[in-house]
């Protein structure tokens, strides 16, 4: 019987690999403009449709924007963004922040630095606990700014208010969302740097050139490299940091999750109550805390990398 079960587990079906070909596909999907840069005969056009993800508004390679770009930039403008929040309900009521697992481009490239790095690290439960509320401090400002900038345009009151936010004004977070910033800001750069080069090698600049130059960088874009410089560090130290504790996309799907029709069942049967689900769990979620019938934890992103740890099979998703 033992050999029996062991077999079964062997050749239990196993998440890890088509999520990765999910989030792969997501990933070229999402930024499939980029290569009408390759194959300019190719008619790629952007669509008009948010999902829950990160997925800059900014950026000329984005194909399909995030809910949240869209939701700041239809108030700034000002309309009432009906579509958006209709499809954060839709997403969120079905499937939670599974998205945030399988689809968010800045979630899969965090979870290549942790496959990277080789091993999980985990903070301490307290400082978890504090730091999982300050994307909710993210989004509320956020919703803030953009909401009663909203409502002062539409009072006919807000021209002033507009020209104080500067470029704050189309969306306080698009500013500063470290996916802009790696999508749209750094291949920029670089496309500058390369257009530069030859006479940079043929007229090296002086110390003094440099600084110069430094001085003249304007600070907003100064502040988005150090976020995104934040954001690839921060991803090297703690798995998923930025969905964690920063992600405003993440805080308004996670008031779904919780009640969402996907979640995940422990068998109370097969479970042992051994760690290895929750050492797995790069959201360090306390697995083995939850309910069993069926558990929905707001910071649950469904990647179902608990399912594949478990050595006895005792979870599965649950539908609904």
């Amino acid at each position: 019987m033992a050999s029996e079960d062991e077999d079964l587990r062997r050749f239990k079906f196993k998440w890890t690999l088509p999520r990765f070909i999910v989030q792969l596909l997501s990933l070229l999907a999402v930024n499939a403009l980029a290569f009408t840069l390759i194959y300019p005969y190719l008619d790629l056009r952007a669509v008009p449709f948010g999902l829950p993800i990160l997925a800059s508004i900014n950026s000329p390679s984005t194909a399909v924007y995030s809910s949240l770009d869209l939701l700041q930039l239809e108030l700034s403008q000002p309309e009432f963004p009906w579509i958006v929040l209709g499809a954060i309900f839709l997403i969120g009521a079905v499937v939670g922040r599974a998205f945030c697992g399988w689809v968010c481009p800045i979630g899969f490239i965090q979870d290549i630095i942790t496959t990277l790095k080789g091993r999980l690290d985990f903070i301490s439960p307290r400082a978890h606990k504090s730091g999982r509320k300050f994307k909710y401090l993210v989004l509320f400002s956020t919703l803030l700014i953009s909401g009663t900038l909203g409502l002062a345009l539409y009072l006919g009151v807000g021209s002033d208010y507009k020209a104080a936010l500067g470029p704050f004004a189309s969306g306080p977070f698009i500013a500063i969302s470290p996916d802009g910033t790696l999508f749209a800001t750094v291949p920029t750069l670089i496309k500058m740097a390369r257009e530069n080069f030859a006479d940079f090698i043929a007229h090296p600049p002086t110390l003094q050139d440099i600084w110069g130059q430094l001085n003249q960088i304007p600070p907003l874009l100064a502040l988005r490299v150090v976020i995104l410089v934040g954001f690839f560090a921060a991803a090297w130290k703690v798995p998923r940091f930025w969905c964690r504790y920063a992600c405003p996309t993440g805080a308004l799907m996670a008031v779904f999750q919780k009640y969402s029709l996907a979640g995940i069942k422990r068998d109370p049967v097969k479970c042992t109550k051994c760690p290895h689900c929750e050492v797995r769990c790069p959201m360090q979620i306390n697995i083995l805390d939850l309910p069993w019938e069926k558990f929905n934890d707001p910071e649950c992103i469904m990647c179902m990398e608990c399912v594949d740890a478990c050595p006895h099979g005792s979870l599965s998703p649950k539908f609904p």
